[in-house]
């Protein structure tokens, strides 16, 4: 979601401070990958961190229309947040309350476009089974410690077939240049319990999508990254919602590209300038 808005932060994900127990060490370097496992690794990464923009675009874009159409939303205290679903070619983006019930639907092509005007239901209806899944998946991944890069999140639900979950915390930021990278987490849920869980940082870096001091438009960010052998859904996520190509260094001889959400190795040799 859009992290410039104000509007948007009454939705925001508040995540607590870390507590060392909940999350694992880091390694201090990845494995090694075969090439077929490097292909299904990046292959893996794209569809995800692809998935994951167009769930958050089509969050920031309903709220936009809600409180376009209908003002009644900006002070409405029963949100609680949202759920996202693809369905036929299109996402439908349904605002909850605490019970968990719908109070809101609006439905989002998968350019950010709105499908049809904003559903406000008279009175709030069940939740699908696919929405209460998802919103008991992403309640259980509020309670959980994380290492926090911000003072508010966002979270996007992603399914993953028999009950299986995928919940991403990203954080959020208030400035038009900053891409808060640092602090994003996955936690994966099965059956009602939380199976893994990973940051995709050892710190809270933040890169930075400013035209240089001379006014030169970005060519690309940069990081380093020794958490994985290659760049992850979190690298593929932050460059769409950026807009701006992103370098990702994960070894000496390791350098890759990520552009309109495709992963590619450049050249051993290729100029990379100082990685972050």
């Amino acid at each position: 979601m859009n992290r410039l808005f104000p509007l948007t932060l009454a939705l925001l994900l508040a995540v607590p401070a870390v507590h060392a127990e909940d999350i694992a060490p880091a390694p201090e370097t990845a494995s090694p990958l075969s090439e077929s496992e490097t292909a299904a690794a990046l292959a893996r990464a794209e569809q995800l961190g692809r998935a994951i923009f167009l769930h958050d675009l089509a969050a920031e874009r309903a709220t936009d229309a809600l409180v376009a159409q209908h003002r009644a939303f900006r002070k409405d205290k029963r949100v609680r947040g949202w759920i996202t679903e693809e369905h036929d070619g299109r996402y439908r983006v349904s605002y909850i309350d605490a019970t968990p019930a719908v109070l809101y639907r609006v439905e989002v092509l998968p350019d950010g476009s709105i499908d049809g005007p904003v559903e406000v239901l008279p009175v709030p209806a069940a939740l699908s089974p696919y929405e209460a899944g998802a919103a008991a998946a992403r309640s259980l991944a509020m309670t959980v410690q994380v290492a926090s890069c911000a003072r508010t999140y966002n979270s996007v639900v992603l399914p993953g077939g028999d009950d299986r979950w995928s919940v991403y915390l990203l954080p959020g930021t208030t400035s038009p240049t900053a891409v808060p990278l640092g602090g994003s987490h996955r936690l994966d849920i099965a059956g009602g319990e939380i199976t893994a869980s990973r940051g995709f940082t050892r710190s809270c870096i933040q890169l930075n999508r400013a035209p240089s001091t001379r006014g030169a438009k970005v060519a690309a960010m940069m990081v380093t990254h020794m958490l994985d052998a290659t760049p992850t859904e979190a690298h593929v996520y932050w460059s769409l919602w950026a807009r701006t190509p992103m370098v990702v260094v994960t070894g000496e001889d390791a350098i890759w590209e990520i552009e309109n959400g495709h992963i590619r190795r450049m050249a051993d040799d290729a100029d990379t300038g100082t990685a972050r």
